[in-house]
This record gives structure tokens, C-alpha cells and sequence, in this order.
């Protein structure tokens, strides 16, 4: 089938169909979508929060526990140990299909009856792990937020097999990471970003088989060098014990000058690997065949797909976050281990087959339009019947989608073959993930049917300053962990936990003077975001797709430019 031109129905700017994806939607069986990919991105992502936590009681229990659900919000939530217990199972919430009414408008009704677990975890191989989310396999972790296989790990996000790391993002198979960003195969690696297999460096950009380097960029297999240039041994140690790199106002002036150096470097059209093969996108890692993707790592034959950190996911289009050996994905959210042929579905995990219109469905198969529910097979609704009679209602009700869709507020149309309308969503667009990405106004997102939460943070007395505290972390004792500090950026106060502050003596890195939020916020402006553009190289001219714009001020080249310039 050839290309065809599409205007999306939520945006209105047109878009294209490729005679490739016409191929896989035969193969999955399911019509061409009507949205946009950027439009259909973010309306996944929008139906996920992973760094917005609240306490709220768990509505079977009664105890606290940390909640991705605000307290005010009307939903039923269970603690993670009533959730996952084995006294219920979803079916007790099954309903009927009514061919009279839309099956959304259905779906919408389940959904609003079941109970939700409160943090997005595979709590079962979690071990001390209360107080993260969207986390599996990992122990001792505090505020770790899309990781896997972590361990001793504080306040950092999108991680796979990171250990005694804090303020921290995109860490892979790392250890004693801070401030970083994207480091790979790296220890004891501060204040830098897009490091590969270093050792003992520090506020350095895209380095690849360095040691003890400071402040260097687009260097590989070097040690011994500061600002690019090479010292003896003894001359290293020497200007290293001079920049005072324990105390808050060196780390303050080196980060400031390496921001300067590092403008001077030109930036590859993507990040990534030498390991991919056929790829298109940002933050791309041991893939092939891929295009348009973002944050992927053991991917293949994917395309429009984000936050895939675990290998492996093959097949897939449109799909958002994990992998773990997931095939044949489409537009789905967080599904993952041992996923096949799953479409329109959310957080459905861990041997899950043949799954639509979904929602934390656990070890499940052959499932259409279930919501919390466990280890079931052939459910409609939450509601089981026989393989035959499944299959026929299957047939039933998406033919009924097409011919009867939902109509939203919009006068936007949901036939079969489309994700969930934005209002469906169980959190606010500003508490989503879809904001950390792409934030919108209040106005903006209620205009494109999505929902907002005004709720205000309710903020404890300060006591102590933020810019109060020590410059080193030596002139500090565990009393520390009493104090209530004010943010120097926001006001926001917070606390030093045992956790973190462990982590900074064994690093000797000083006290944080901004808050959780803020300090996640730097980390995240310095990400590319996942929106891909067409340029030309600033060497040779050819037109490459890259995620920097052509009106950024980096100096962006083609992968050959760039390695000519770097080798």
C-alpha cells in the first residue's frame, strides 16, 4: 500500500502514513490511526503519573501509604500489599456488555469502580522500596522513578542497574553517579552527561573510556585531563585538590565554566551508540531498525516509540515505556515482561497476551476492555465467558465501535483503533508524565479535554536555609537529618533523608540547597525532548534528523562530521 496524507483530529496538522505502517497495522489488525504521532505520544503519556506522589489512606486497610492518587481524589486505591494480595481478583466488578451504549462509555464505568494499587510497581520483587514508583527488581531505593534493577539509589529517574546513586538521570549499568545525566557503564561520574564507561569524572559532556578527567568534552579513551588538556599524573591531582571539588562553591564555579567549554563542541545529531543499525531518534542504544524513537535501548523494529530501558521490545509502534522482551506493542502505555499483541492498554504487566483496551491487567490473556484485573483469561469487562463466546463478542463489539463510536467533548471521534479519550485519564495533565515533556497551561489542556489539579502543596515551617548550609559535607552530622531546609530557588522546603545523605559521604559531595522538585526540574531541562526535525549539518550540509532545531545555538553535525571531528 502506498503513503497517505492524513490532518489530525486533534491538532489539525497534517501527517503521514507510511506504506510500512500500513503493513503492520494489517499485520496487527487494526485500522490507521487519526491522530498525529506527537498527538498520540502525549495522550499516552498523559494517562501515566510517575513523579507526582501524595500520601492518602488505602481504602481497603486503612493505612497510609504513599499514592500517585491526590488524597481529594475520588477514586478507590489499595497500599500495594491489599493490591496485590489474593483475595480478590477484578471479577467481582464485571459487567455486561450493552450494545446500546458505547463500549467506552462502558469502560469508563468499570473503570470507576475498581480499585487502583497505589504506586506502579512490580511489588512482589521489590525490596525496601516504599517511597518510588514505576519501579521493578530493585532494593533500598528512595524517590527512584522508572527504574529497574537498582539498588541504593536516591531521587533519580529512568534508570536500568543503577547502584549508590542519587540526583541523578538516565543512569544504565552504572554506580556512584550525582548531578549526572545519561551515563552508561560509569563510576564514580559527577556533574556530567552522556559519559559511556568512565571512571572519576567530573562536569564533563560525551566521553567514552575516560579517567580522572574534569570539565572535558567529546574525548575518548583519555585520562589525566582537564578543559581537553593533558597533565601528568601528579600535575592532575594537583589542580584537582585546588578546585575544591567537596565544597558547595567549587562545584558552584565548575559548573558554570563547563557550561561555557562545552558550548564551544559540536553535538552528534543524536545520542547513542556505535551499536545501532538503521535508526532514527534520540538517546538511541544497541538498536536497529528503528525510527522516530526516543530513549530506547534493545530495540527493534520499532518506530514512534519511547522509554523502552529494558531489552528487549521487537515489532512495536506507538508504545511507551519498559520492554522487557515485549513484541507486537501498539499504542500502549507501561506494559512490559513477557508482553505480546497488546493494543490500547495501560500498565498490563509480566506474561500478559493478546490484550485490548486494558488497564493493569496482571498476568492476564486474552482479555478486551479489563481493568485491575489478575490472572484471568477470556474476560470482557472484567466478566469471563468461553473462548468461543469471547471471540464472537470481541468481533461484536468492535465492529460496534466502528459503526457507533464515542463522540467527546471535542466532537472528537474514538472508533476502534484509537487510544483512550484524554479525559479518560485517571490523573491531571499537570501531574502526568506527559507534562514533564510537553507542559501545557491550565487552559490549554482543558481545551484539549484533558483534566487539571489545583490542589496546593501544603508547606511546613522551615528550620534551617538552604543557604545556610555547610560547604563541605564533613562539617555536617546525622543531626541534619532533623532540619527542615528552604529551598534557595522556590521556597519549597525538604528534608536530607538518611538514604541521600549516606550516599553524599560516600561520594563527598556537599548538601543540596535546592529542593526535590527543583533539582529534578535542572535535570530534566537538559534533556532533549522526544521531537525529532529535519536540519542540516553544520560541517557538511546534509540533511540529517536530529532533535536539536535549527534555531538552537549548538553547533549539531552528522554522525560522519561528528566522528571526524571527535577521532
Amino acid at each position: 500500500m502506498k503513503s497517505e496524507n492524513k490532518n489530525c483530529q486533534n491538532c489539525k496538522q497534517d501527517f503521514t502514513i507510511e506504506s510500512e505502517d500500513f503493513n503492520f497495522y494489517e499485520k496487527i489488525k487494526v485500522p490507521s490511526p487519526s491522530w498525529c504521532p506527537e498527538c498520540r505520544m502525549i495522550r499516552r503519556m498523559a494517562c501515566h503519573n510517575g513523579w507526582n506522589l501524595f500520601y492518602r489512606n488505602c481504602d481497603k486497610c486503612g493505612k497510609r501509604t504513599l499514592s500517585m492518587y491526590p488524597p481529594k481524589q475520588k477514586i478507590t486505591v489499595y497500599c500495594p500489599l491489599c493490591w496485590w494480595a489474593d483475595d480478590w481478583d477484578g471479577t467481582e466488578y464485571a459487567m455486561d456488555y450493552d450494545s446500546n451504549h458505547s463500549f467506552l462509555e462502558q469502560w469508563k464505568e468499570l473503570s470507576e469502580k475498581t480499585p487502583y494499587v497505589s504506586l506502579e510497581t512490580t511489588y512482589l520483587n521489590l525490596k525496601n522500596c516504599d517511597y518510588s514508583n514505576s519501579i521493578s527488581y530493585s532494593k533500598n531505593c528512595t524517590l527512584a522513578i522508572f527504574a529497574d534493577f537498582c539498588e541504593n539509589v536516591y531521587l533519580s529517574s529512568i534508570l536500568r542497574g543503577a547502584k549508590d546513586t542519587a540526583d541523578s538521570l538516565r543512569i544504565f549499568d552504572s554506580e556512584l553517579c550525582y548531578g549526572s545525566i545519561s551515563q552508561k557503564r560509569a563510576y564514580r561520574v559527577f556533574y556530567s552527561e552522556e559519559c559511556d564507561s568512565c571512571t572519576e569524572v567530573w562536569f564533563s559532556r560525551n566521553c567514552y573510556g575516560c579517567t580522572n578527567c574534569i570539565g572535558c568534552v567529546n574525548l575518548r579513551g583519555s585520562s589525566y585531563k582537564i578543559w581537553n588538556i593533558q597533565y601528568t599524573k601528579e600535575e592532575y591531582f594537583k589542580k584537582f585538590k585546588e578546585l575544591k571539588l567537596d565544597t558547595r562553591s567549587g562545584v558552584d564555579t565548575l559548573q558554570k565554566e563547563a557550561k561555557v567549554f562545552s558550548d564551544k563542541f559540536p553535538h552528534r545529531e543524536y545520542s547513542g551508540n556505535t551499536k545501532n543499525l538503521n535508526v532514527t531518534g534520540e538517546y538511541v542504544y544497541s538498536s536497529k531498525n528503528c525510527k522516530d524513537v526516543y530513549m530506547c535501548s534493545g530495540a527493534e523494529n520499532c518506530k514512534y516509540c519511547q522509554l523502552i530501558t529494558v531489552h528487549s521490545a521487537k515489532d512495536c509502534m506507538d508504545y511507551t515505556s519498559w520492554g522487557n522482551n515485549a513484541e507486537l506493542i501498539y499504542e500502549s502505555f507501561g506494559v512490559g515482561e513477557n508482553v505480546s499483541n497488546s493494543k490500547f492498554s495501560l500498565n498490563c504487566i509480566s506474561d500478559v497476551i493478546n490484550t485490548e483496551y486494558s488497564l493493569w491487567c496482571i498476568g492476564a490473556k486474552n482479555n478486551f476492555g479489563c481493568v485491575n484485573l489478575k490472572r484471568k483469561s477470556y474476560c470482557i469487562l472484567n466478566k469471563e465467558y468461553s473462548k468461543e463466546d469471547y471471540k464472537a463478542l470481541c468481533e461484536k463489539i468492535i465492529e460496534d465501535m466502528k459503526n457507533n463510536p464515542y463522540i467527546d467533548e471535542q466532537r472528537r471521534a474514538w472508533p476502534y483503533g484509537e487510544f483512550f479519550q484524554p479525559g479518560f485519564s485517571k490523573f491531571a495533565y499537570n501531574l502526568s508524565t506527559a507534562y514533564k515533556f510537553f507542559p501545557k497551561t491550565k487552559e490549554e489542556a482543558l481545551e484539549k479535554g484533558y483534566t487539571w489539579n489545583d490542589e496546593e502543596e501544603k508547606q511546613p515551617e522551615a528550620t534551617l536555609s538552604g543557604k545556610d548550609l555547610p560547604e563541605t559535607i564533613n562539617e555536617v552530622d546525622d543531626l541534619i537529618l532533623k532540619e527542615i531546609i528552604s529551598c534557595i530557588i522556590c521556597d519549597r522546603k525538604y528534608k536530607i533523608a538518611s538514604l541521600e545523605f549516606d550516599l553524599l559521604r560516600k561520594m563527598n559531595i556537599p548538601l543540596p540547597t535546592q529542593c526535590l522538585k527543583c533539582r529534578e526540574k535542572s535535570l530534566f531541562d537538559k534533556l532533549q525532548i522526544p521531537r525529532l526535525y529535519n536540519r542540516e549539518c553544520m560541517k557538511c550540509g546534509t540533511v540529517i534528523r536530529t532533535s536539536y532545531s535549527s534555531d538552537r545555538t549548538e553547533i549539531v553535525c552528522c554522525v560522519k562530521c561528528y566522528q571526524q571531528e571527535v577521532y
